[in-house]
């Protein structure tokens, strides 16, 4: 099984970085309000300071997928999740959220001191969006729901250094972010404690096996 290593946080000093580097606006959220639409009309980059907030897209038909979610130090914006034309991507507040906003070309664009922690911020941010999109994208390449459940398990296990964890999402979201049917999900979350796998109570998992995917 290939292993997906824990993502590279921005952390607090890389944050104050940020703020005194870039000024970015400080903007407030509440719960389910929109913070950004990923088209091409929007410039700005945000980081989360404090909150939980989702990445969507919703076709045509009213299904809705998680395409990520982000915590404190996560970084978004149309350059690093660009979406597509049909179904846009949209960032909305799972709880109360406050985020730094600043203009996308600032960001990239060296500062006239052209300082060791701009640069540094920059390659902190593009490595994490990277590793964000891979660590989708191998839970996602798995063609089973088994297959999905345990590859994220076994990535946040990894990255907590623990066996056992409390989920970033709730059940109903995870099903989003790994693309299956709820239902469907329970019925294989319930599998995998009969089989003692590994044991779940809500959002807290503990991993008991490790298996090939």
């Amino acid at each position: 099984m290939k292993t997906l290593q824990p993502l590279t946080p921005i952390n607090k000093t890389l944050l104050d970085d940020f703020a005194a580097c870039f000024k970015p606006v400080k903007k407030n959220y509440s719960r389910g309000e929109v913070i950004m639409r990923l088209d091409d009309d929007n410039k700005s980059v945000g980081i989360l300071i404090s909150g939980t907030a989702h990445l969507i897209t919703t076709t045509f038909d009213g299904t809705k997928t998680i395409i990520d979610y982000f915590e404190q130090g996560s970084i978004f914006g149309r350059r690093f999740s660009p979406g597509t034309q049909t179904d846009p991507y949209t960032v909305i507040a799972k709880n109360r959220c406050t985020v730094w906003l600043v203009d996308y070309l600032k960001v990239i664009t060296p500062c006239e001191k052209r300082c060791d922690k701009h640069i540094r911020l920059i390659d902190t941010m593009l490595l994490t969006m990277a590793q964000r999109a891979q660590l989708h994208v191998e839970v996602l390449g798995k063609r089973t729901i088994r297959g999905k459940l345990l590859s994220y398990f076994y990535y946040l296990s990894k990255a907590r250094s623990a066996r056992t964890f409390t989920l970033p999402l709730s059940l109903s979201d995870l099903a989003d972010y790994i693309s299956a049917d709820r239902s469907a999900m329970m019925r294989e979350l319930k599998k995998l404690n009969e089989e003692k796998i590994l044991i779940s109570h809500a959002c807290k998992i503990t991993i008991l096996k490790i298996i090939p995917l």
